[in-house]
């Protein structure tokens, strides 16, 4: 009998201290406490991304002001034509956004430079979250130029995208796409007075830094 009460005393303690320790390694896993009940910090900032992409045909006719004003206020005009140095190709992100709607249009012979477009890239680095940042596209008929047969090209498009702290990558907007154009040497000079200091639609808006 007193040996049965000394087996019985040893399975209670035995369960007592695989109880504690159980215990103890729960709260090693509990994110909670690891991070002292606060959770994921929030994002304060972000880098914004503008990407200039152009039909390297139309810069032999136009050029663009592609002015940007950042978080703080800090305004910066970039004149770009067929003169101005590229960024390179697209990265990785921005050729998988645009990807399908530079196949299409490049699979027609007057828009098949658009598979290795002019592309110039601005990061704005460490914006605010709530903060705001513009951009416009302005074109310029280029000195002299003239066509004698029907010219057919895309307007550019810019392609807004953020990151944020300890986040992906992503498109700050839906990419406008590119808009076609068709112009006949009978319009030509009509065309010009319409397109001198027009705003470029496709290229311009404004990212808010979110979360």
């Amino acid at each position: 009998m007193k040996k049965n009460l000394l087996w019985m005393l040893a399975a209670i303690l035995c369960c007592g201290l695989t109880t504690i320790a159980l215990t103890s390694c729960g709260s090693d896993d509990d994110p909670e406490e690891q991070n002292g009940g606060q959770g994921e910090k929030k994002a304060t900032k972000g880098d914004v991304t503008l990407t200039f992409v152009a039909q390297p045909k139309a810069l032999t006719y136009f050029e663009y002001d592609f002015k940007y004003v950042d978080a703080k206020g800090n305004t910066k005009t970039i004149d770009i034509d067929q003169d101005t140095q590229s960024s390179g190709s697209l990265d990785d992100f921005e050729f998988k956004a645009i990807k399908d709607v530079i196949n299409v249009l490049a699979a027609n012979p007057e828009y098949a430079d658009l598979n290795n477009p002019f592309v110039y890239r601005v990061v704005l680095k460490d914006q605010p979250v709530g903060s705001t940042v513009t951009y416009t596209t302005t074109c310029h008929v280029k000195e002299g130029a003239s066509i004698s047969e029907t010219l057919v090209y895309a307007l550019p498009s810019v392609m807004p995208s953020i990151k944020l702290e300890n986040s992906n990558r992503e498109l700050a907007s839906a990419f406008a796409g590119f808009k076609g154009q068709r112009v006949s040497p009978e319009q030509w000079e009509q065309y010009v007075s319409a397109m001198e200091g027009k705003v470029i639609v496709q290229g311009s808006g404004e990212v808010v830094v979110g979360e």
